[in-house]
């Protein structure tokens, strides 16, 4: 197996580099229109609700509720086969939108999250949902 097979899966828009900057720096920041004041999740270049133009990063509650959960027992991405077992969840964030979040450290439907975003192996931001304390 190459080298490239042992990292996760790289492509990412330019406009979700954010998400990286944002974990670097430690912070738990998605895009907030300046115009309505809708956080957008996943990253994207206008507003979903009101189609400004312009979109900031800032930091927002890194906190909300598992919707749902689901474990990947099969991935064509070699780095997730040979972690399978792999959990997944729909996570409603406190601050608005629906995120697909990991779940490393188990959580239930229902069940308060707090959310960061990480680094993966390849240097590229992942969202993490734990339960919350």
């Amino acid at each position: 197996m190459s080298d490239t097979q042992l990292l996760p899966p790289g492509a990412r828009s330019a406009t979700a580099a954010g998400l990286t900057e944002a974990a670097r720096r430690g912070e738990f920041a998605l895009q907030v229109c300046p115009s309505c004041g809708t956080v957008q999740y996943p990253a994207r270049d206008v507003c979903g609700h009101c189609l400004h133009t312009t979109l900031n990063w800032k930091p927002v509650a890194d906190t909300g509720v598992l919707r749902a959960t689901t474990t990947l027992h099969h991935s064509n991405e070699p780095y997730f086969q040979a972690r399978l077992p792999w959990r997944i969840g729909t996570v409603q964030l406190d601050c608005g939108p629906f995120a697909i979040a990991h779940l490393p450290e188990g959580g239930q439907a229902d069940e308060k999250v707090r959310l960061s975003l990480e680094l993966d192996a390849g240097g590229v931001a992942v969202l993490v949902a734990r339960p919350a304390p």
